[in-house]
């Protein structure tokens, strides 16, 4: 099952990023780097945490009986009984599309938990360039403000930074769902080529 439905939207989210929290003038000219620490990390456990996701939380075994005999019509490339066989999955296969993608949401909400590793690996990246566009304001105050009251305009910055981060990321799930054409998920679901490819095995 592909997973690359999450690609539109990273890239609509690492737009927001930078658009609504990076000074114009220290803009990345390709956002999406500040996805790069969850991207590796969804990479790293995306497999695992799916496969689970999907056996045996729902497709199990095979549809043999217990005495290993196979129901009739089986092997069936649209068998209507639950259980782990290719023809189960296509049977079902709007039910394995909403398991992919309630699974992959599920992951990247963990990956995306402010604390969590590769949020702080992104929080980092933001606030970076953030200060790297704020410095040429930070010179020009330095000639009419002193050092405390400096200091104090970029703390609160920081913070307002770190806060709209977390507004941003707290969405993650809706815009999922709308970059996957809502409920129905239909574009997200890559119906005839993954049934195609789904049986190609045993």
């Amino acid at each position: 099952m592909k997973t690359s439905c999450s690609r539109p939207f990273r890239t609509w989210k690492a737009s927001q990023i930078s658009e609504q929290l990076v000074p114009a003038a220290s803009r990345r000219e390709n956002s999406i780097v500040y996805f790069a620490p969850i991207l590796k990390a969804y990479n790293n456990t995306a497999y695992n945490s799916l496969e689970k996701d999907i056996f045996p939380s729902y497709f199990h075994g095979k549809c043999q009986n217990e005495d290993g005999v196979n129901p009739p019509g089986c092997p069936n490339p649209d068998c209507p009984k639950v259980c782990g066989t290719p023809g189960s999955m296509v049977h079902f296969y709007s039910t394995l599309v909403e398991l992919v993608f309630n699974g992959t949401a599920k992951l990247l909400d963990t990956l995306t938990e402010p604390g969590s590793k590769p949020y702080n690996q992104m929080q980092q990246m933001v606030l970076a360039d953030v200060d790297n566009g704020q410095q040429k304001r930070m010179e020009n105050l330095a000639r009419i403000m002193p050092l405390r009251s400096r200091a104090a305009i970029q703390a609160r910055s920081t913070h307002s930074i770190q806060q709209g981060l977390k507004k941003i990321m707290k969405k993650l799930r809706p815009t999922m769902l709308e970059t996957c054409g809502g409920s129905n998920l239909s574009l997200c679901s890559w119906e005839e080529p993954m049934k195609e490819f789904i049986l190609q095995y045993p």
